[in-house]
């Protein structure tokens, strides 16, 4: 069976790769979503810069951009005419939504989604933050060449000096 992953990928991190390694005995295809050009806080990277970084992990799985459609019907018409996917696995709840009338849909299981996140990746490259390891090893390298787009095209954070626990990103609720 034919199956699409759809996601953003924006970046391709762990739980990303975690997915395509469960279905790594099927005909697995990723479908980039949010295929345009435009750089945005929540897509900093274009879909062929996406593609270089799955690649890096993945060199001989087939990769299809769709750009999105205010139809959804469009949308996906155009993700199974140009995939021939049967069955989709994707985490966005839209996504599953609108592809159900047409093909089966799996739930992926991501590994850890709490801690394994492209805004949290993203997150922490727009705040000088340690990111490497939540994404592949395979991945990091072409990830840094695309570590200045990223944070030029996210939201730029401004820090007081001086640490606050209340402030604390990861800190507890205790005061």
């Amino acid at each position: 069976m034919r199956i699409g992953f759809i996601g953003r990928f924006q970046p391709f991190h762990i739980g990303h790769k975690h997915v395509v390694e469960q279905f790594s005995d099927e005909d697995l295809v990723i479908v980039i979503g949010s295929a345009g050009e435009s750089r945005t806080d929540e897509n900093p990277l274009n879909s062929e810069e996406r593609e270089e970084i799955i690649h890096e992990c993945f060199p001989e799985i087939d990769v299809y951009h769709i750009e999105d459609d205010k139809s959804d019907e469009k949308w996906r018409e155009e993700v199974l005419g140009k995939t021939g996917i049967e069955a989709v696995v994707s985490g966005n709840e839209r996504v599953q939504d609108i592809m159900s009338e047409e093909v089966e849909v799996i739930e992926p299981d991501f590994k850890n989604p709490e801690v394994y996140s492209g805004s949290e990746v993203r997150r922490r490259i727009n705040g000088g933050e340690e990111w490497s390891y939540l994404v592949p090893e395979c991945a990091r390298e072409k990830l840094r060449e695309f570590e200045d787009r990223i944070k030029k095209a996210g939201t730029q954070y401004e820090f007081e000096p001086g640490w606050k626990k209340e402030n604390a990103y990861h800190g507890t609720s205790e005061k």
